[in-house]
């Protein structure tokens, strides 16, 4: 289980908005925005959640190659297809089309696209998880 993630972006405001699209069939929603120099200093954590898990997004440093490659659990396999569907309507890139992943494990269904800077994102659909 994902408890939080930082994901280093070179647009936040952008990539915020689309990870609030993409994520929306899941019930992800906007947890805030914040500022870690404190009261009346620039925003520079832009956050989303889903209840109990969170992805902070910050700007990336000049000249970095940080990214991530985040899975995240779906109760249902019509989950994958509506969120793969809803990221790449937001933007995205297609990184793997909803199916079957065998190779993985019997039961194991997901989908994966990329955001703007390459940070790549399964959704994933475990038939022997619990649901969540």
């Amino acid at each position: 289980m994902i408890d939080h993630v930082f994901i280093s972006v070179s647009n936040p405001e952008r990539s915020f908005d689309f990870l609030l699209e993409a994520l929306k069939p899941l019930g992800w929603k906007e947890f805030g925005r914040f500022s870690s120099g404190g009261p009346g200093t620039e925003v520079d954590a832009w956050g989303i959640d889903d209840g109990s898990d969170s992805i902070w997004l910050r700007r990336r440093a000049s000249g970095s190659i940080e990214g991530i490659y985040l899975g995240i659990a779906a109760n249902t396999t019509e989950e994958v297809d509506t969120t793969y569907a809803a990221a790449l309507a937001a933007g995205g890139n297609d990184d793997g089309a909803p199916g079957p992943r065998p190779q993985f494990a019997e039961g194991y269904y997901a989908a994966s696209f990329t955001d703007f800077d390459g940070n790549q994102f399964e959704i994933v659909n475990k038939s022997w998880a619990p649901k969540r």
